[in-house]
């Protein structure tokens, strides 16, 4: 890949395979990690590679105060309080992630083994090691129909001091509860909204459909009822694609989410459509068409284990989206559940893992800023309404 020089990055120093011996590298790599509260990255960063190579260092860069503006009286609704969006300005906030996630695999439950997630020191502990990586925020993307504590996710804040929020919503139909069937739309609604009252939830999703199969009737209802709570509650809405799932998936299937939310009358921009790195677009035709649009294009399983699309690709398709003019509205993430990606930097890959490969593809430290530390909170800020 051509290198790019930019300002305030030392050149990279790779580490060749045989000086690096093999090992678990976020247990013995991690520590070395600094973050810096006015720099994306500052210290070593990793290779997500089998070694686990710490393959180069990216210096401190300095940036202005100025950021985004936000309506008046618009906050982040964290699960203990509401935070106003400035105060998410010197770290990253992870939009899609997974603190407390209990899924029965489609081949049936595992005997013996509980997922990652239900030890919940060991979440802490994740999380605080995250804190240490810059990361300020963290969006759990679980509801009850997943397995989802509100309990845990509230113990991980309170020891842990991070700004957590809960979210709200129903996976996909696999998962509904049985009552979704009778339900109309409107019904399902109300109960949501209710909800989130009461639980203080700061955003609605992941909201799916099933794998390897186009959006179901009973899903494209629940999205009308997730649309028409947003419409109740002003929550910003963010999607799981089935992208990478099987050759049923439509290319177009993040659009028509989108067309299915916009159809009850929800604006794109407070719609982030996920997994869309899951999608394999060279040209990244589909995503710019979902930026056009006005939503959010979330890739939101970066540098897991189990991938659908490389890395690789995954940098050269969000290159076109920049290229394109649409900084503004890219999200990163990486669904961490767990199960795949327990062997890796867990919740700070984001940062200490894809960022620096963008970083080593020639996008600008402004740029990353933006995606990094402004988007999220941008896609989270929401001015409550009145019940």
């Amino acid at each position: 890949m051509r290198r790019i020089p930019i300002r305030g990055l030392r050149p990279m120093r790779l580490a060749s395979p045989r000086s690096a011996p093999a090992r678990p590298f976020f247990r013995t790599v991690r520590g070395h990690f600094n973050s810096a509260r006015d720099s994306p990255f500052e210290g070593s960063f990793y290779d997500e590679r089998t070694d686990g190579a710490v393959v180069g260092v990216l210096q401190p860069i300095a940036f202005g105060a100025k950021g985004p503006r936000f309506s008046k009286g618009a906050v982040v609704r964290t699960i203990q309080k509401d935070v106003p969006p400035d105060a998410l300005a010197f770290g990253v906030t992870l939009f899609h992630e997974h603190l407390s996630i209990n899924l029965t695999p489609r081949n049936g439950p595992l005997p013996n083994q509980p997922p990652p997630t239900s030890d919940v020191n060991l979440i802490i502990d994740e999380v605080k090691a995250a804190q240490k990586d810059g990361i300020i925020c963290i969006v759990d993307g679980g509801h009850p129909d997943m397995g989802r504590s509100l309990d845990n996710l509230k113990l991980i804040a309170e020891r842990t001091g991070m700004n957590i929020v809960a979210s709200g919503g129903y996976y996909m139909e696999r998962n509904y509860p049985p009552e979704i069937a009778s339900k109309s739309d409107d019904q399902i609604a109300e109960g949501l909204a209710e909800e989130a009252r009461m639980n203080r939830y700061g955003a609605f999703g992941e909201i799916g459909e099933n794998p390897n199969a186009p959006m179901s009737e009973t899903e494209q209802k629940v999205f009308r009822a997730v649309g028409k709570a947003h419409l109740r509650t002003n929550l910003p809405i963010f999607t799981h694609n089935a992208y990478g799932t099987g050759p049923n998936v439509p290319k177009d299937a993040g659009l028509h989410q989108l067309d299915v939310l916009e159809s009850v009358g929800v604006k794109p921009q407070h719609v982030a459509i996920g997994h869309t790195c899951c999608l394999d677009d060279p040209e990244a035709g589909i995503i710019k068409q979902i930026a056009k649009r006005g939503a959010w294009v979330g890739f939101d399983r970066m540098t897991t284990v189990q991938q659908f699309v490389p890395d690789e690709k995954r940098v050269k398709v969000a290159l076109k989206l920049l290229e394109a003019g649409y900084a503004n509205q890219l999200l990163l993430s990486s669904d961490f559940t767990g199960s795949r990606t327990v062997d890796g930097p867990m919740y700070g890959r984001t940062k200490t893992v894809f960022g620096p490969k963008l970083i080593e593809a020639g996008v600008k430290e402004e740029t990353i800023r933006t995606i990094l530390y402004d988007n999220p909170r941008r896609f989270l800020a929401f001015v409550p309404k009145k019940a």
